[in-house]
């Protein structure tokens, strides 16, 4: 018997579409969406076996603000046929398997021209189609009408051959149009783009390699500056644990399939083959599931530019997530680097791959409830806490997971002890803003600064002064060269080191001239309009610039325009603590410079141009109240975490029973505080003192001094002292005792202040904290 029930019309009204409109995109993800379309087009092509070539996407927007200003996306894809065209631009639709599209039109597609504007207009052809085909959707129009039919529209072709898809959002919104005229708007539009699609905007992209322009501008890739890495020689250090292990980790797991539903978007159980949603199996897949990309170490610290770059095919849909560096233990989420620099900077990087893994429909977060989210934390950090200790304490075996290594080697962001070698075994630049300021070359395209090679001078020039302390670690220095497999073979000259004559032997050339790569750098000073491209040198006063006068430095300029700064550090003026080379050259040009305004009275002054060389480029020299608190802070932490090398759990016991009620009480506060897990155990691992007050691990120190000395935190000796009478051991161990108690005080002094506090503190006062602070910091190999 037919059903003659009444039924509802549920299709929806027009006015539907102008409302997704009000969903929350900015302007950046609006056009990445139809960049998205047009990026399916060619992984289309790919999949169908076709040659790509020189595929593009011309992207143009409004300069500005005028009631004709207009969006347009076009491409030279593969073009649609009439029926798909009219199929895509229908809120909802998601293709024939949406699982392989990044743009999947519909929604997104919807969603972004609505945002954008009230009239688009879509046309497409395919390779000998006799024209273009199109349709315009006038959300106004479409209202009054009360319907969703729009007319089909054509236009001639002027080359058969042509192929591709234009997009076209007209009737701007007056916000957009006034967002898109501001020049700061457009700059940071290129920036986002470059960082979405950088995985693709390079040869040999991935998924696919195209080319983007942006007002017939072409957008270059945001590539990340990495140490190792493709162009790059293999960076890497030896662990007595893991054997060598390299700054770039490449990953790329394979997953068993598992079954799909392509109709409702979600996972089944392996054995399943009905959606349990839909009940059907018409549309369940077995679905390849991987993991592809990288991680790696960054050339400098950031507080911003570090984490995780997370893909679906090939488009980036979170940027430096940090997720993968939280270790989550129920509802509770402990973030686990950086966690050993003061200023809270990392420099773990990558890019992976998810596509398989589910999305929002705005596309700017990973589903976490999709189990292939799950998947991928295990392949890339393993089981467990990141942190050794915090591992054992929760039960959790041995972790061989890329981040886990990566994490063991290089996070640090200071040398522990500082030895020679320690800078090339943590792969670390210790001035950190010369790092970042050389990046920027990177990423402006410079050509002589898109490998490692000249961050790699860097650590290798701070090596050097390591192994030669006093003279600048150049003329008369050991070779930094070969210290753990790193850098090149010690006999060879030193990149940008002149060749010996050949009347001269090697170990004393005529007139030697040492690169020094941490000075040498451009220089600029705005106030006077004047720029220098510096190669600054290390010569012995014997040199002919030096010799004739006595001088300590010269400038010298060269045909090509740059400047030579010869420095003899060995002079007499650098046996001080307040004049380095940095200092000689920084007054140099700032000379230089009022020698060039000396006939200008209303030119700025000697002392104001110093100022403002000094400020730009000295700032590692700057005593910044805030980072010395934290370094303070850290360095104590340091020393506390050393009791916990050398002790079993009775000797950890006994020394924790031993503190007066009031420490105990503290520290138990501070375990409270930090949802420290279980108190007891972490006494029994000697780990109390890092949950302790500085004040309490400096008095600690004062009655255990023997739990520190000897190598177990600092290499001087104290119990094995014997100077064959009982009085001068005691006395000898006494003063060793006095001296470390006098720098715990300063680092005290400065870890329980308030960096508002000590703004007003005399200079010496926080100069002497300051060195307290790195005196302080362990020595002995066991403690790091």
């Amino acid at each position: 018997m037919p059903d003659t029930a009444p039924q509802f019309d549920l299709q929806p009204d027009p006015r539907i579409l102008p409302m997704l409109g009000e969903i929350n995109l900015s302007q950046w993800k609006c056009l990445a969406e139809l960049v998205d379309n047009s990026v399916d087009g060619f992984l289309e092509m790919i999949r169908a076996g076709q040659v790509l070539t020189q595929p593009e996407i011309s992207v143009s927007i409004p300069t500005n603000d005028t009631p004709t200003a207009k969006v347009t996306v076009r491409d030279n894809g593969p073009g649609m046929p009439r029926d798909k065209l009219e199929m895509a631009v229908r809120a909802g639709w998601s293709g024939s398997d949406p699982t392989a599209n990044l743009g999947l039109f519909g929604m997104g597609f919807n969603i972004a021209t609505a945002r954008l504007g009230t009239v688009t207009t879509v046309w497409t052809t395919r390779e000998n189609d006799a024209e273009w085909v199109g349709l315009r959707i006038d959300f106004e129009e479409l209202r009054r009408q009360r319907h969703f039919r729009t007319p089909a529209l054509t236009r001639p072709k002027t080359d058969p051959r042509e192929h591709g898809t234009e997009v076209t959002v007209e009737r701007l919104k007056p916000e957009q149009r006034q967002w898109f005229s501001k020049a700061a708007n457009r700059s940071i539009l290129k920036r986002e783009l470059s960082r979405a699609y950088s995985a693709m905007l390079q040869p040999g992209g991935v998924p696919a390699a195209f080319r983007l322009l942006l007002n017939a501008t072409a957008v270059q890739g945001r590539q990340h500056c990495i140490w190792g890495g493709e162009g790059n020689p293999a960076r890497e250090v030896v662990s007595s644990k893991f054997g060598p292990v390299s700054a770039y980790q490449a990953i790329d797991v394979n997953l068993p399939d598992r079954p799909f539903c392509r109709k409702c978007w979600q996972w089944l159980p392996a054995d399943e083959t009905a959606c349990p949603s839909c009940l059907s199996n018409a549309d369940v897949i077995l679905r390849r599931r991987s993991i592809r990309g990288w991680i790696g170490i960054q050339r400098y610290l950031s507080k911003t530019e570090f984490g995780i770059d997370l893909l679906r095919h090939g488009r980036k849909i979170e940027i430096a997530n940090k997720d993968l560096f939280q270790w989550i233990d129920g509802e509770n989420a402990e973030s686990e680097y950086p966690i050993d620099d003061p200023r809270q900077r990392g420099r773990i990087v990558g890019e992976l791959h998810l596509d398989h893994c589910r999305v929002t429909y705005t596309k700017d977060r990973f589903d976490r409830t999709d189990p292939a989210w799950d998947d991928m934390c295990r392949a890339v950090r393993g089981e467990g806490p990141l942190r050794p200790d915090k591992a054992e304490e929760a039960g959790f075996g041995p972790n061989n997971s890329p981040l886990f290594k990566l994490f063991q080697m290089f996070r640090r962001s200071s040398p522990k002890p500082k030895v020679a070698g320690c800078y090339a075994r943590l792969l670390l630049v210790p001035d950190n803003d010369r790092a970042e300021e050389i990046a920027k070359k990177f990423h402006e395209g410079d050509a002589s600064f898109q490998t490692d090679a000249k961050w790699w001078e860097l650590v290798e020039e701070a090596d050097r002064q390591l192994l030669a302390p006093g003279t600048g670690g150049g003329i008369g220095a050991p070779p930094a060269g070969g210290l753990d497999g790193f850098g090149p073979n010690p006999a060879a000259p030193t990149a940008g080191e002149p060749t010996p004559d050949p009347g001269t032997t090697p170990s004393q050339p005529a007139s030697p001239e040492i690169p020094i790569a941490s000075l040498s750098s451009e220089y600029r000073s705005d106030s006077t309009n004047q720029r220098w491209d510096i190669r600054a040198l290390e010569v012995l006063d014997s040199h002919p610039m030096l010799a004739a006068t006595g001088r300590p430095w010269a400038l010298r300029a060269q045909p090509n325009g740059t400047h030579e700064f010869l420095v003899n550090t060995n002079h007499s003026v650098f046996a001080s603590a307040t004049m380095t080379p940095l200092d000689a050259l920084l007054a140099e040009l700032a000379w230089s410079a009022m020698d060039f305004l000396r006939s200008d009275s209303g030119a700025a002054s000697f002392a104001s141009v110093l100022a403002e060389l000094r400020d730009r480029y000295a700032a590692i020299h700057a005593l910044d109240t805030v980072a010395l608190g934290n370094q303070a802070r850290q360095v104590l932490l340091d020393i506390a975490t050393t009791l916990r090398w050398h002790n079993d759990t009775a000797d950890a016991l006994a020394l924790f029973n031993e503190l007066p009620s009031a420490d105990q009480d503290a520290v138990f506060q501070r375990m409270a505080t930090r949802a420290a897990g279980n108190p007891q155990a972490i006494i029994a691992e000697g780990r109390f003192l890092e949950y302790a007050p500085p004040r309490v691990v400096a008095d600690f120190f004062g009655n255990h001094p023997e739990q520190f000395l000897d190598g177990n935190c600092w290499d001087d000796a104290y119990a094995t002292l014997d100077y064959g009478r009982a009085a001068a051991t005691q006395e000898a161990q006494a003063r060793l005792v006095r001296y470390y108690e006098s720098l715990f005080a300063d680092v005290v002094w400065l870890a329980e202040q308030d960096p508002a506090d000590i703004v007003d503190t005399q200079r010496p006062r926080l100069l002497r904290a300051q060195l307290a602070i790195e005196l302080l910091e362990p020595t002995a190999e066991e403690a790091n």
